[in-house]
């Protein structure tokens, strides 16, 4: 049962995985735009609301918020032993509450209260999560995975992963699932052939090795494919350890796709960024 005091309601284990992902969700929108924390105010004063039982001010509901965060002695003495790497609840709080009341959202200051909102949101998605029986696939998989269809160019390919920051992007090619690679995309552009040709080349065409006769391509009409790679698909029932484990992790690239109702859709992505 977890250790909360001070607050009016007690979140259900699915509770916590709703509010993990609207906090997740948030952190990311914030990455990609350091001006736009916004969505982490939002998405705290949503966790208030339901902790708290009512709606009130964002300073209200700090004591509700914070019997969570202490869930996990680690975070605050980390801010003890280490002040000028990690900051105390209290001072994250206040840079998140003194920003939510002023209209000023601009240049340094921005980024500044970005910064440690997205290091409230850390701590706070880690204390939602520390329950014991957290083990499975679909307790830290991303739900809304972003893919790119095999249809789209490489263009869109490369969009998405300098957007996001992603090392592999989901593709389904000729009725299955495959990873590209931002190393196989740089590959790929700076092979010889003409950039505005590259880029426009459909995913499954640039893919290929051969043409549908099976000749080969010439260099004029692409130096060499866009390579791919075979994923790890797994169930959201799978437990997580066993995918951390060297002799499954080694095998396969860093990204696990979950599967979904039929093979063309994913019910979600995992890596092991999400289970740090």
């Amino acid at each position: 049962m977890p250790i909360v005091q001070n607050s009016a309601q007690i979140l259900a284990p699915d509770e916590r995985l709703h509010f993990r992902d609207r906090l997740r969700a948030a952190r990311y929108a914030a990455l990609a735009d350091a001006e736009g924390f916004s969505e982490i105010c939002f998405a705290i004063e949503a966790l208030g609301v339901r902790v708290a039982g009512r709606r009130l001010a964002l300073g209200r509901y700090r004591l509700g918020i914070q019997a969570y965060w202490n869930e996990l002695p680690y975070l605050e003495k980390l801010s003890t032993r280490f002040p000028q790497l990690f900051t105390r609840f209290d001072a994250l709080y206040e840079s998140l509450q003194a920003a939510r009341n002023d209209a000023m959202h601009t240049g340094a200051y921005a980024r500044h209260v970005t910064t440690a909102a997205i290091e409230l949101c850390i701590g706070l998605e880690a204390s939602l999560m520390s329950t014991p029986q957290r083990s499975s696939v679909s307790d830290f998989m991303v739900k809304d995975a972003i893919i790119v269809e095999e249809w789209q160019p490489v263009a869109r390919a490369r969009q998405l992963m300098l957007t996001h920051s992603f090392t592999y992007l989901p593709a389904f090619i000729d009725g299955q699932w495959k990873l590209i690679s931002e190393l196989a995309v740089a590959r790929f552009l700076r092979s010889g052939g003409s950039p505005a040709h590259l880029l426009g080349m459909q995913i499954s065409m640039a893919s290929k090795t051969k043409n549908a006769d099976g000749t080969e391509f010439t260099s004029l009409e692409r130096p060499l494919p866009l390579e791919v790679s075979t994923p790890l698909l797994v169930n959201v029932a799978d437990q997580v350890d066993s995918l951390l484990a060297p002799d499954v992790a080694s095998l396969t690239p860093s990204l696990w796709l979950v599967k979904g109702h039929d093979a063309g859709n994913l019910s979600g992505v995992l890596s092991p960024f999400e289970l740090m």
